[in-house]
């Protein structure tokens, strides 16, 4: 039995033939598994449409860049909602902070609103909780290849199979 569970604790950190490193992202405004939508500043619907801020540590020696990516599962849309991408994060970049963009060499990519930036919470009035998961990665790759014509679940495929690390915090945000 503890052989068995040693492989599948294995398992969840290897994806796509890499296995990935444990990072950590914390935030000051945003904890894990806790309500975003106790402060109003980080939705989008009536709210300020404010990133927050995240600082990430224990990056794999081997990567080559990083790349962040807030996506809601929850949504209705075939492969839930993208919220920010941002890929071509150096990893001398240690984190963001709260309200802030990225800069070159860094590229914020569209995301299901069609924008390129964060575009906060807002989920449907009266549909439950969402669970938005704000994911750092750490990636094989210095620049990643995307392809214009992608969609943003696309692009998210392709930071995954670069992916030698990562690290999520997720924040949850109710309309009701």
């Amino acid at each position: 039995m503890k052989k068995i569970l040693a492989i599948l604790f294995a398992g969840a950190f290897i994806t796509a033939g890499h296995a990935a490193i444990a990072m950590d992202l914390v935030s000051d405004t945003i904890h894990d598994y806790t309500y975003m939508s106790a402060n109003q500043a980080y939705g989008r619907c009536g709210g300020k449409n404010v990133s927050p801020d995240l600082i990430w540590t224990h990056v794999p020696h081997a990567a080559k860049s990083l790349a962040l990516v807030v996506h809601d599962a929850d949504a209705t849309h075939e492969h839930g909602f993208y919220h920010w991408i941002v890929i071509d994060i150096p990893t001398t970049v240690t984190g963001i902070a709260k309200g802030k963009r990225f800069v070159s060499p860094a590229r914020e990519l569209p995301t299901d609103f069609g924008e390129t930036q964060y575009g906060g919470p807002c989920p449907p009035l009266r549909k439950g909780v969402h669970h938005y998961d704000f994911t750092v990665y750490a990636l094989d790759v210095e620049k990643l290849r995307i392809d214009p014509k992608w969609s943003p679940h696309d692009v998210v495929t392709a930071i995954r199979s670069h992916m030698i690390g990562r690290a999520t915090i997720t924040g949850l945000y109710d309309r009701n």
